[in-house]
C-alpha cells in the first residue's frame, strides 16, 4: 500500500521552493508530528503555504476524470473518489487543505490520478513520508532571462 498527502501550493511558495523541494518534506514531516510547543507556528506556516480545495471544485474536477480513460471503474463518495480495475486501486479523499491518495497493486490508478491533477493546476505536490520522497506532479517553468550587454 502506498500512501501521498497531496498538497496544493501557494504559486509563489511553489516557485520560490521549486528544486529546494526537501525543505518542504521537512516541514510536512514536522507539520505531521509537531512539537506541542510549535503546533501555533506551524498552524500558520501550514496556512501560508497550502491552498484550500474547496469541495465543490474537487467533486468537479474528480468527476471528470471517468471520461479519460476506459477500463477504470469509479465509485464516488462524499469528497472521496475510489478508481479501481484488475489489479489497480486508488482512493482518492479531500481534506480541505490537502488530498490523501491510498493506492494498492499496480501504479495505473494512481498514474491516472497523478496525470488528471496535473492537468488542473501546476503547483500540486506529492509527499510521501513513509517513503521518505516528495516531488511536483507538474514541474514548475522557471522563467528564462535573457540579459544583452
Amino acid at each position: 500500500m502506498r500512501n501521498y498527502d497531496i498538497y496544493l501550493i501557494e504559486n509563489e511558495v511553489a516557485s520560490h521552493y521549486f528544486g529546494r523541494e526537501q525543505v518542504l518534506y521537512h516541514f510536512f514531516m514536522e507539520a505531521a508530528h509537531p512539537v506541542p510547543s510549535l503546533v501555533d507556528i506551524i498552524e500558520r506556516q501550514y496556512k501560508y503555504i497550502t491552498r484550500s480545495i474547496p469541495y465543490h471544485v474537487f467533486d468537479y474536477h474528480m468527476n471528470k476524470i471517468d471520461s479519460i480513460r476506459k477500463g477504470f471503474k469509479i465509485k464516488n463518495k462524499e469528497q472521496q473518489m475510489t478508481i479501481y480495475s484488475t489489479g489497480s486501486r486508488a482512493v482518492v479523499t479531500n481534506r480541505g487543505r490537502k488530498l490523501t491518495l491510498v493506492s494498492t497493486g499496480s501504479f495505473e490508478a494512481e498514474t491516472l490520478v497523478f496525470e488528471h491533477l496535473r492537468k488542473i493546476e501546476n503547483s500540486f505536490l506529492a509527499v510521501d513520508l513513509d517513503g521518505n520522497s516528495i516531488g511536483w506532479l507538474s514541474p514548475i517553468k522557471q522563467p528564462h532571462f535573457i540579459i544583452e550587454c
